[in-house]
């Protein structure tokens, strides 16, 4: 005979792991939104420039912009998202 686990808490109680929205929630997802697209755009661009420098055209550059895009807006990303738990903005 096997045992089955006793739950205590109900459907809809505080102990429930549903997920709810919030507006901390929702205000915490806008802010990454924000900050992805903060920090895709500029690092986009300086990659650009940085593989039409090198005079690469055509699929090398686009293979080079891509990766050091990638690159970059992780850096920028990291960047704000540090800076915005620095001045409090974000948990």
């Amino acid at each position: 005979m096997t045992e089955r686990p006793v739950t205590t808490a109900s459907a809809g109680s505080a102990n429930d792991r549903g997920y709810a929205v919030t507006i901390a929630g929702v205000k915490s997802y806008l802010l990454s939104v924000i900050a992805i697209v903060t920090a895709a755009a500029p690092a986009t661009l300086l990659a650009w420039w940085g593989a039409t420098a090198l005079d690469l055209t055509g699929i090398p550059l686009a293979v080079v912009t891509v990766l050091a895009g990638m690159v970059l807006s992780v850096a920028f990303f990291a960047g704000l998202i540090a800076l915005g738990r620095a001045i409090k903005v974000i948990k």
